[in-house]
């Protein structure tokens, strides 16, 4: 498994991010080998804070309040998730974005999905283009099936929201987020709780991680 994990919230220094990266993949590990997944997988995580996560739950789920987790597949999308196709939320465009107030506006960036789609990284990677489209029938099928399930998406964490809901909830920092990647970690493998059986399932799963990992509820 590959994790990238970039700390885009200031609040915790470098120590304890240190700890926090080794705990995190352990569980993230934990739930793509429960959930179903290929130890193989590709996640990214990026920490965040109420401000930059509010500003992707309204552009791209429509919902004006920030929240605590958001979890955006590269693979085949499940029923409900939106339609994004890039690896990573945060280049200098979303900066600029957010740095000049443009709540309502994302066209900058929206334009520039397709660079980080797993049609952009095939040609990247495996030099497939426009003037050599003919070379796509001489790869393995498996291969580029293999290539493209492996890179599971991305997930955003808000560090504010994780510690107010530590608090609310009367456990570590360090369990909630864990919980929440480890919950983010589930939506790319394809389940959701839209339904109580669904909630139900997905729960139970979370919790067999977090209590392999050392941090039940």
């Amino acid at each position: 498994m590959e994790l990238e994990i970039s700390w885009e919230e200031k609040t915790i220094n470098e120590k304890e991010q240190t700890e926090l990266t080794e705990i995190l993949r352990l569980g993230v590990y934990e739930a793509i080998v429960v959930g179903g997944g290929s130890e193989d997988s590709e996640i990214s995580i990026v920490m965040v804070d109420d401000e930059t996560i509010h500003l992707l739950n309204k552009n791209y789920r429509g919902v004006d309040r920030p929240t605590d987790v958001l979890s955006f597949a590269l693979s085949e999308k499940g029923e409900g998730e939106q339609d994004i196709n890039f690896s990573s939320l945060f280049d200098e465009e979303i900066e600029e974005t957010l740095e000049d107030g443009q709540d309502n506006q994302l066209d900058s960036v929206n334009n520039s999905k397709e660079d980080f789609s797993v049609e952009a990284i095939m040609e990247e990677e495996l030099g497939i283009d426009d003037d050599n489209e003919e070379e796509l029938i001489l790869i393995d099928e498996e291969e580029v099936l293999f290539y493209e399930d492996s890179i599971l998406g991305d997930i955003v964490i808000s560090i504010e929201r994780a510690r107010a809901q530590a608090q609310e909830y009367g456990h570590s920092l360090t369990r909630e987020i864990v919980y929440l990647a480890v919950h983010g970690t589930f939506h790319l493998l394809g389940y959701d709780h839209n339904t109580d059986e669904d909630s139900s399932k997905m729960r139970r799963l979370e919790e067999r991680v977090m209590d392999k990992i050392g941090l039940p509820r």
